[in-house]
């Protein structure tokens, strides 16, 4: 009987999940959609999620509560991105445009699952468009 009553809580978080994509589909937008479904504009990569407009590219990567910006050390590069937090590398790599150094930033702040930190980094795009991908 008792498993019964799980597999019904998993039913239940599936359509939340199913619910929550349908609104974001409507909130979204129609322009991701239609230039192509949201390949480009966001993903996941080892520890980190992403997202990109035609103007910025954002990182976000989940860091501990106590972390400070001080702990903090991003290298802007024109095409490289270096995040190091606590003297461990998150991310290193060759991004896929031309970034405006002067335009990029990182900020540290609640993690929108309410558990945590989130370190924020933005780097301003020089060109304005979406890139193939975003860091590799």
């Amino acid at each position: 009987g008792g498993g019964g009553g799980g597999g019904g809580a998993g039913g239940g978080a599936r359509s939340l999940s199913g619910l929550m994509n349908q609104q974001a589909q409507i909130t979204g937008g129609g322009a991701g959609a239609s230039a192509g479904g949201n390949g480009f504009r966001e993903g996941q990569g080892d520890g980190f999620t992403w997202n990109q407009n035609d103007d910025e590219v954002e990182f976000r990567f989940p860091v501990a509560a106590n972390t400070k910006a001080k702990y903090v050390k991003v290298n802007f590069g024109k095409s490289t991105l270096k995040v190091t937090v606590a003297g461990q590398t998150l991310l290193n790599g060759q991004l896929g445009g031309t970034v405006e150094v002067d335009d990029s930033t990182f900020t540290i702040e609640d993690a929108s699952s309410g558990k945590g930190k989130e370190l924020c980094v933005t780097l301003g795009k020089k060109e304005n468009y979406t890139w193939p991908f975003v860091v590799r």
